[in-house]
């Protein structure tokens, strides 16, 4: 094997990629102090699984990666491959080269690589275990290990000898091994915890399966109620139903009655329509008066501006004119002298007045007479235009009621004629609707009747739904209780074959002669040739307890062979049952007493172990009543030992012992018989789990079929309710129009008589307007 090439990427200072080839001969790496010479062997050490940063000459395992430069950014990965020639299959690998890769990621991810496969470090490490390549073996040699190995610190030169003589790998595979036995240690710990953790739970377990079955029972109960409780909701509700149909019939014909009397109030808002337009007519004129009336105030306010600009431009002439007054007075002592000259030309000028004057009332009583016939002129000349507007305005108004009353006939005319029409079509329409009702509600009741068909259907299929569930429900609960059971029995059943087959709780001196070949290895003990009923097996081991790892085997010779190979390898001692020594010895047959049993006659064992059997048990009696007082027997029966059923306390002329019982007394006794009923009962429940889950499992598919169908049937029962529901409303529809259309042909006979009525009012109206206007103007023409 031989190193060949080491290819660097992003560890610290090798930021781009960098490949050494080691030919060869003798590979040399020469530079200056700083230029990475160092980082190359760090670089080997840490493909090679590093896991101390101090080694590599850093802090923390991140500042391995290339932290950039001032003109490049920082790496986000550093990745580091070596290469090894594998021609001598050196490596227990079939590939003739080998290449490992370790990558760091700066988010602390990493992961290895062998030839570009993803691995563990732990394949790595076995892989290089024994071929003197490694993070820690001495095939990388810094500078300091030299010291290190020169001064033999931490044993160097031992570790150094240890891996040129390939002994480390076993040191590693004894480390290994000896955690494996201490976690075994632990589980077996574990496991007795949880035996004496089981055992405590068993009566806790009992209450509950007893629950259990009262729920059971309660469940059953709940189900017969349920049901008839259902059964009596479904009649209530029969009635319910049949109360709903007869109300929602009574809704309908008052739906019927309520859209008759909504077509009514329609007509009658058609004719407050036809009376609101000609009220908007009227309001339309008073609105355009109105227009005129403000526009007459608005003509006063401009002139009442206009009057206060006057009244403004007249004050600012009083001021002027005061101004002048104060002139004037000084002008007026100069008109005083005038005034004096004046006076002369007074007198002459008033004699000329008078002339005048006299002149002035011959031509004022000319004048007077002229206004007299001015007067009666002017009167004449109003009252005729008086006249004339009163006839104008009569005439506008007449031209006007002449003009609405005019475009209310063609509005009558129009709406007669529509109403004529809309009532044959809708006449036409109605006839072909009553049969369309007839055949709609003929296909509606037979949509209901397959609907009600497919509901009875679904009901039966939901009530066989309902109870495949709860028979699916009790089969998966039996599986569960039976594969309890099964997963009980099997952990119990590996668990004492794994006490037998182990003799875990046994001393040395025995599991060594079970491991030996010498016959006495295939002798039983004295606790696996017994076996009797649960509830006497605590009493029976608390006596035979010091017998109980006694080997029963055939001869003395065997035995001895058995204590010499004791001795021989210093395991301890043992002992032995000789059966030959009990088949010449007479037992008489144990007496009856009242309130127990004799040992004898509980005990299941085999023919040749029953003298033995006789011999420890012949005077042992088991108390099954009054276990905890028992005064009499002691003095009545002295040869006799007493035991009581519960293992309480254990009686004998000379000694009384007794007190708490163990978890797991009783537990040694009859162990390989108890391993071959176990097996006979995980057989049978196997069996039976098979069985139950073979129902189940039947059930599970008959339920699945049932539900399919189930879900096809709801599917065409919608469908069907759809098909209903349409078939309704179109029946509804149908039936709904037909009603419009016949009480809309009514209602359009009623109003057309009506407009008719009104219509030869409206024309009587206008001949007499025409006849007003036109002596309006022959009364205008005359004057």
């Amino acid at each position: 094997m031989r190193l060949t090439s080491l290819e660097i990427k992003g560890f610290k200072s090798f930021g781009d990629k960098t490949v050494i080839n080691f030919d060869k001969g003798v590979t040399s790496i020469v530079g200056p102090n700083g230029s990475g010479k160092s980082n190359v062997v760090d670089a080997m050490r840490w493909v090679l699984g590093e896991q101390k940063t101090r080694l590599l000459r850093s802090e923390k395992m991140e500042n391995i990666i290339f932290n950039g430069t001032k003109t490049r950014k920082q790496a986000g990965v550093a990745e580091v491959s070596i290469s090894f020639e594998n021609t001598k299959n050196i490596l227990p690998t079939e590939y003739s080269t080998v290449t490992i890769t370790r990558r760091l990621y700066r988010t602390g991810e990493s992961e290895y690589l062998l030839n570009n496969v993803s691995c563990r470090l732990k394949d790595i490490t076995d892989l290089f275990m024994d071929t003197g390549i490694g993070s820690d073996s001495y095939a990388i040699i810094e500078l300091k290990m030299v010291d290190e190995i020169l001064n033999d610190k931490n044993n160097s030169i031992k570790l150094l000898f240890e891996e040129a003589a390939g002994i480390s790998k076993y040191k590693v595979r004894k480390k290994q091994t000896l955690n494996k036995l201490e976690e075994t240690d632990a589980d077996l710990n574990r496991v007795n915890d949880l035996l004496f953790e089981i055992e405590k739970n068993l009566k806790s377990l009992e209450s509950q399966a007893r629950k259990t079955e009262r729920y059971y029972k309660l469940k059953e109960q709940y189900k017969e109620l349920s049901t008839e409780l259902a059964l009596f909701t479904i009649a209530s509700n029969k009635t319910t139903y049949d109360e709903l149909l007869h109300q929602e019939t009574h809704q309908v014909e008052e739906r019927i009655a309520l859209e008759a009397q909504i077509a009514e109030t329609e007509s009658k808002l058609q004719h407050d329509k036809l009376i609101n337009l000609d009220l908007e007519k009227e309001l339309a004129e008073a609105q355009k008066q109105l227009n005129e009336k403000t526009a007459h105030i608005r003509q006063q306010e401009n002139d009442k501006k206009i009057s206060n600009e006057k009244l403004k431009y007249l004050q600012d002439k009083e001021t002027k004119l005061t101004q002048q007054l104060t002139g004037d007075k000084n002008n007026l002592v100069q008109t005083q002298d005038q005034i004096s000259l004046l006076e002369e030309e007074k007198f002459t000028e008033e004699n000329l007045l008078a002339q005048l004057q006299q002149q002035l009332q011959d031509l004022r009583a000319v004048l007077d007479s002229a206004k007299l016939n001015h007067d009666s002129l002017k009167s004449e000349v109003n009252l005729v235009s008086h006249e004339v507007k009163s006839i104008q305005l009569s005439m506008h108004e007449s031209e006007k009621t002449y003009a609405v009353a005019q475009a209310r006939k063609d509005s009558l005319h129009k709406e007669i004629d529509r109403l004529r029409t809309d009532t044959e079509l809708k006449s036409n329409e109605h006839e072909p609707l009553l049969a369309k009702t007839i055949d709609t509600k003929a296909e509606k009741e037979l949509r209901e009747i397959e609907l009600q068909s497919l509901i009875e259907s679904e009901e039966q299929m939901a009530e066989s739904i309902i109870y495949m569930d709860e028979e699916l429900k009790r089969l998966s609960d039996e599986m569960m209780g039976e594969g309890r059971k099964l997963d009980a029995k099997e952990n119990e059943y590996k668990l004492t074959k794994s006490l037998v087959d182990n003799l875990e709780g046994y001393p040395e001196s025995l599991r060594f002669i079970k491991k030996s070949a010498s016959k006495a290895a295939q002798a039983p003990l004295f606790s696996d040739i017994l076996s009797a009923g649960n509830e006497y097996k605590s009493a029976l081991e608390i006596y035979l307890d010091p017998y109980m790892n006694y080997f029963v085997i055939d001869d003395i010779e065997e035995a001895s062979k058995a204590v010499n190979l004791l001795s021989e390898a210093s395991k301890g001692r043992a002992n032995f049952f000789i059966l030959k020594n009990f088949e010449d010895e007479n037992f008489s047959t144990p007496g009856n007493i009242d309130g127990c049993v004799h040992a004898l006659d509980i005990l299941d064992v085999e023919a040749k172990y029953l003298p033995l059997c006789r011999y420890l048990l012949r005077n042992v009696y088991i108390v099954t009543k009054n276990q905890d007082s028992t005064p009499g027997l002691q003095n009545e029966n002295k040869s006799c030992v007493f035991i009581s059923q519960n293992g309480k306390y254990c009686r004998t002329k000379h000694a009384l012992s007794g007190g708490s019982v163990g978890l797991f007394d009783g537990k040694r006794i009859g162990r390989a018989k108890h391993i071959e009923l176990l097996s006979k009962e995980i057989e049978e429940l196997s069996v039976s789990l098979s069985k139950v889950k073979a129902l189940r499992d039947n059930m599970q598919r008959d339920l699945s079929e049932t539900r399919q169908r189930k879900e096809k049937m709801v599917s065409g029962k919608n469908m069907l309710q759809q098909e209903l529901n349409k078939a309704n409303h179109e029946f509804s529809s149908i039936s709904t129009k037909a009603e419009h259309l016949f009480a809309a042909i009514g209602n359009n006979k009623t109003i057309l008589a009506d407009l008719e009525s009104q219509l030869n009012v409206l024309e009587g109206s206008l001949m007499q307007n025409s006849l007003s206007h036109q002596e309006h103007l022959d009364q205008m023409k005359s004057e």
